[in-house]
């Protein structure tokens, strides 16, 4: 059974209120709005094909964009002197980069967390779903199942992202993940309804959903169940 120091934090670490915890919330939309909103930062991102490039220590697919990343951080820098609690990103630049470049800590996942985006389409064949999972799930049953699906598929896992029922949590894990890229999960202080289900929904290149189901429960047939923590 895990002890904790305090009933604030969880395997986690600290359980915030709001998957983005102390992130700056992001909106990308896909045209130039030319608006001015009140504490909003806005970025127009006219900056060409040959920002793009990949991740650093990521795979060859995992492309993000530099110098876009390289302005967000100098609005943190300037933020006292110009002080916003929101960004809004203009572009008419494909999402991908864009969406990648918030989807990990080693861009700009650590101070940014995207809340609003168009949807992603792909010239191949794409598909969306929803996996529900009623019962609590091992952490490690479910990591497995994620990396186990990015290592495979990982140039078709366009996005997903969801709360997972995580046995041992007082509420629920907010995660978030882009083709090889994972977000860290995070704790929330409390489940927003009544229901106590896992959703993940998928945005995939020909990932169908019962490829995902049949590997989630492969994993979680050999995943030893956990103790469970009560509520404080």
């Amino acid at each position: 059974m895990r002890h904790f120091p305090s009933p604030d934090i969880g395997m986690f670490g600290r359980r915030q209120r709001h998957p983005r915890g102390h992130r700056i919330p992001v909106r990308i939309v896909g045209q130039f709005a030319g608006a001015n909103v009140p504490d909003t930062a806005v970025v127009t991102d006219h900056l060409a094909a040959d920002d793009v490039m990949p991740l650093p220590g990521g795979c060859i697919c995992c492309t993000v964009r530099n110098r876009l990343q390289t302005a967000l951080r100098r609005l943190v820098i300037d933020r006292e002197n110009k002080p916003f609690t929101r960004v809004t990103i203009e572009t008419t630049n494909d999402l991908g980069p864009i969406l990648r470049t918030f989807a990990t800590e080693r861009a700009l996942g650590a101070e940014f967390y995207v809340e609003e985006a168009p949807a992603l389409s792909v010239a191949d064949r794409m598909c969306q779903f929803e996996l529900i999972e009623d019962a609590p799930i091992s952490w490690q049953a479910f990591s497995r199942c994620i990396a186990t699906l990015t290592a495979l598929r990982g140039a078709d896992l366009l996005h997903a992202s969801g709360l997972v029922n995580v046995e041992g949590c007082f509420g629920p894990v907010a995660v978030q993940l882009m083709g090889h890229l994972t977000a860290p999960p995070v704790e929330l202080q409390a489940w927003p309804g009544e229901e106590r289900a896992s959703r993940m929904e998928f945005v995939t290149r020909g990932i169908e959903e019962t490829a995902v189901r049949s590997l989630f429960n492969s994993v979680c047939s050999f995943a030893p169940p956990q103790h469970t923590q009560s509520s404080p």
